[in-house]
């Protein structure tokens, strides 16, 4: 019988270390034995582990652009799979994200020759671009393309169910961005900085519950935290803009995915 379908976020911070925040990753687990990773900043697979997903159980690793505290366990990934003592997999750690991705991994392995290299029976790079995914069952996953950086992909997850979860990665405004998030079941979506202190390529909470209100996103997920704007009345000035059922990121807060 298969279980309930539940999203887990392992790290809702950035590249500014706390103790209580890591970096971006989440854990999907679709009830039926597929576990998947979106982002796999530096630790993440450690969070992992943690959370009740260790190499054997990980299925595949979505990627939403190169910078490091989403991708940096990428090395990890690889160094881990080619070790003689892991157990054989039944099927390879399927990556997915932008060409960028690609280019990245040659280069990774060029820094370290010989060591991150691994067969096709366990890692497998899907460089995709905006569309649906080459995925083989069970989930119905699309990429789109998010306005943040040239690597910027943000996804859109269909469980069994119907149940429809969009990821943000970062992002500010764009058609792109609604899109992704159009009536989606959860959106989990960044609020990086303060309405204060605008970075380009981020949002704000004020203009990110404009975002979810803009694509009656049902549930809004906020993640992705530089520690100033956890300094700001966050769930207040999202209210200002969206009226929908709201849940501020904590890392190992289990949500879940439920219609």
């Amino acid at each position: 019988m298969a279980g309930v379908a539940r999203l887990t976020v392992l790290g809702s911070g950035t590249a500014v270390p706390r103790a209580d925040r890591a970096t971006s990753c989440y854990l999907l687990d679709d009830g039926a034995g597929r576990r998947v990773l979106v982002d796999i900043g530096p630790g993440a697979l450690h969070r992992a582990a943690q959370a009740g997903c260790t190499l054997p159980d990980l299925t595949a690793v979505l990627v939403t652009h190169v910078h490091p505290d989403h991708c940096a366990d990428l090395v990890a990934l690889q160094f881990a799979l080619r070790l003689p003592l892991l157990a054989a997999r039944q099927a390879p750690v399927l990556v997915f994200g932008h060409p960028g991705v690609a280019l990245l991994l040659s280069r990774l392995r060029n820094a370290w020759p010989g060591w991150l290299a691994t067969g096709p029976e366990a890692f497998v790079l899907h460089p995709i671009t905006p569309g649906p995914l080459p995925w083989p069952g069970g989930l119905a996953v699309s990429a789109f393309r998010v306005a943040h950086q040239e690597t910027s992909l943000g996804y859109r997850v269909v469980l069994p169910d119907g149940f429809t979860l969009a990821f943000s990665g970062d992002a500010t405004e764009g058609e792109q961005l609604l899109e992704l998030g159009r009536e989606a079941d959860l959106f989990v979506l960044e609020a990086a900085v303060p309405d204060s202190r605008p970075v380009p390529g981020h949002l704000s909470p004020r203009r990110a519950g404009a975002v979810a209100a803009a694509c009656r996103a049902r549930h809004l997920l906020l993640t992705h935290f530089y520690p100033p704007v956890l300094d700001e009345p966050i769930e207040r000035q999202v209210r200002e803009t969206f009226e929908g059922r709201l849940t501020l990121a904590q890392d190992g807060l289990m949500l879940p995915l439920r219609r």
